[in-house]
């Protein structure tokens, strides 16, 4: 314990800058992408995608450091906030974005919702306008910020169309607790995923390589025991 200790201290502070930038752009592309989709996965199966994801951005961030310094855990800690924080805005940002498309492929599946034969793009593009337009006369201003007043509180549309015969009620897909559930968890699961990877960058080199040597024998013996 205390060679650990005077190992820290003797050795040189490393930089959390060149694995935050990397990790910032991995945790885009990966929220653009793919993690902005998770979220609406049925039965919170989106979260395990958060951790997954987590790991895969604390991966990258902890392969581009230099393993010859310790990152001081303070930084790596602002550093990991910094990236989760990112990562979990784009997603649930990128839903809100797609919600009027998304409305629009719901409620042209909606067995209540009466499609015109041959006029499906003038049907898709009334019910786009309308989605546009009620969440800005309902949930002010509607946009981003409506769609998470809507959602946050468990708002229904009232499908409001000329091709409509008669008004219909679309619901939310999931209750207002489970959405808040899911999207606080999201965040949370970013960071500790994240986290389990860069706080090896704050332990001094010889832990890092003990760390792996016991990964790599639970590997073999794991092999050997499936064999």
């Amino acid at each position: 314990m205390n060679t650990v200790s005077t190992e820290s201290k003797s050795s040189p502070e490393g930089s959390i800058l060149v694995p935050a930038i990397v990790g910032l752009v991995v945790a885009s592309i990966l929220a653009y992408t793919l993690l902005s989709y998770a979220l609406s996965l049925i039965a919170m199966l989106g979260l395990f995608f958060f951790m997954l994801f987590g790991l895969i951005i604390g991966a990258a961030m902890y392969r581009t450091a230099d393993k010859s310094k310790i990152v001081p855990r303070s930084n790596a800690i602002v550093a990991t906030a910094l990236v989760s924080l990112v990562c979990w805005s784009i997603a649930v940002t990128k839903e809100a974005v797609d919600y009027p498309e998304n409305f629009v492929d719901n409620a042209l599946e909606n067995e209540k919702v009466r499609t015109p034969r041959g006029k499906v793009k003038e049907m898709r593009s009334e019910l786009h306008t309308f989605i546009t337009d009620y969440l800005k006369s309902e949930y002010p201003p509607g946009g981003i910020l409506g769609y998470f007043k809507m959602v946050g509180t468990g708002g229904s549309v009232e499908l409001k169309v000329s091709s409509q015969i008669n008004t219909v009620m679309i619901k939310p897909r999931v209750s207002p607790l489970v959405w808040w559930i899911r999207v606080l968890a999201s965040v949370v699961l970013l960071y500790v995923s994240i986290w389990s990877q860069v706080s090896l960058l704050t332990k001094p080199p010889k832990v890092r390589e003990i760390r792996h040597v016991e990964d790599a024998g639970d590997d073999e013996s794991g092999a050997e025991e499936n064999t």
